[in-house]
């Protein structure tokens, strides 16, 4: 587990993507800028974020920034695969789980765009 302070960016849209996140305290800010800036709180322990360290073409595709004093945990995208590779029953479980993070956050970006 790792601490960061209010502020501090741990990862940019389009960077390579690399480390999965996982929230133990605090509150992160995910975000996109455009036309308009879309937004997400990522401020529940145990919420995932940064998933593009496990799809292709491995780039993030928003930035996230602490809002407060943050604890996450960082996992190695290409250990997890490894992982994953060889565990392949828990490997699908995780990914299951991780199409309903990216499908719901794809639900709340189409209600803020359409508000």
């Amino acid at each position: 587990m790792e601490q960061f302070p209010a502020g501090h960016v741990l990862f940019e849209k389009g960077k390579f993507a690399d480390t999965l996140y996982i929230l133990e305290d605090g509150a992160i800010d995910i975000s996109v800028v455009g036309e308009k800036r879309l937004s997400l709180a990522v401020n529940e322990p145990g919420e995932m974020f940064g998933w593009s360290a496990l799809v292709e073409p491995n780039e993030y595709t928003a930035t996230a920034q602490c809002v407060k004093e943050s604890k996450v945990i960082k996992v190695d995208g290409e250990l997890l695969a490894r992982v994953f590779e060889r565990h392949p029953s828990e490997g699908l479980t995780v990914m299951r789980r991780l199409a309903g993070v990216v499908a719901s956050r794809l639900v709340s970006s189409y209600q803020e765009i359409l508000a």
